[in-house]
């Protein structure tokens, strides 16, 4: 390595205490995340595979924040090309992994894509964190781990049951291989949030949820069908214990979301964790 090079990753190193790496970061979630790691100070870079997003959300990063994070398409499922990544932006002072495949149904009918996918992705970044001396995770986790719960609400105490998903069978198992990574660890730490339904979008309307092909979620089929991509809009299921039999959920605010992210980085370093923690 040249002495220009050299020198480059040596300040590289020393200016990146801030630097932040975001997986899946051009998705409905991750987007919005990286707005408010931008907004907040953070010195975000970005890779995804464009599987489920798309790279025009790019620009809409660049419009609400003046900025646009650095961006490479890599599959985190890909060592090499991630090893390559943490290399050529040494200094990642944590991670928050979103990427991962998401649709429920899609999970049944092609459960090993999943269990690859979401899996091994995982594997890869813990693997090369201890290399490149990046310390701190965040973990985009799933109310699905709760299985059919017992009673409602559901909160952090409330038991693992099997998943009704092969989607919430990979995220029970990537909580535990990061639970059990952490306590094999005596720099790493970790903070997983449960995920139950986010909706919405920033204020701007810069970014939102844009899916690739059909919508898996709610709300953008609704916004979809009313603007006429789709004919109809179907409900399912007519037995629930509601009024008129259908299915009630509750919702939370996708930038609210994103700001618990921003939370859960400060709560990684803010030197008081003992443990790795889970918050719904």
């Amino acid at each position: 390595m040249g002495v220009k090079k050299t020198l480059k990753k040596i300040w590289d190193k020393f200016t990146s205490s801030d630097r932040i790496l975001v997986t899946g970061g051009l998705g409905y979630i991750g987007s919005h995340t990286v707005v408010e790691l931008m907004e907040a100070g953070y010195d975000v870079y970005v890779v995804d595979n464009l599987s489920n997003s798309n790279i025009e959300v790019l620009n809409g990063i660049e419009a609400i924040t003046g900025k646009r994070p650095v961006f490479e398409n890599i599959d985190c499922t890909d060592y090499v090309a991630m090893d390559k990544f943490f290399t050529k932006y040494e200094g990642f002072k944590a991670v928050i992994h979103f990427a991962a495949y998401k649709a429920v149904g899609e999970s049944v009918s092609k459960p090993l894509r999943y269990y690859r996918n979401n899996i091994l992705s995982l594997i890869n970044v813990l693997e090369l964190m201890p290399i490149h001396q990046t310390e701190g995770i965040v973990f985009s986790s799933s109310c699905t781990v709760y299985g059919q719960p017992d009673k409602l609400p559901v909160d952090e105490k409330s038991p693992i049951k099997d998943a009704l998903s092969p989607y919430g069978y990979t995220k029970q198992v990537c909580e535990r291989i990061i639970m059990d990574t952490v306590h094999a660890s005596e720099d790493m730490n970790a903070v997983i949030l449960r995920y139950f339904n986010p909706i919405g979008a920033h204020p701007t309307a810069s970014i939102g949820e844009l899916p690739n092909g059909v919508p898996n979620n709610l709300v953008p089929f609704v916004c979809q069908t009313v603007s006429g991509v789709h004919k109809k809009l179907s409900v399912f299921g007519n037995d629930y214990n509601t009024p008129d039999g259908t299915c009630i959920r509750d919702y939370i605010n996708v930038v609210d979301l994103a700001k618990a992210h921003v939370k859960a980085i400060e709560r990684l370093f803010d030197g008081k964790m003992k443990k790795p923690e889970i918050y719904n």
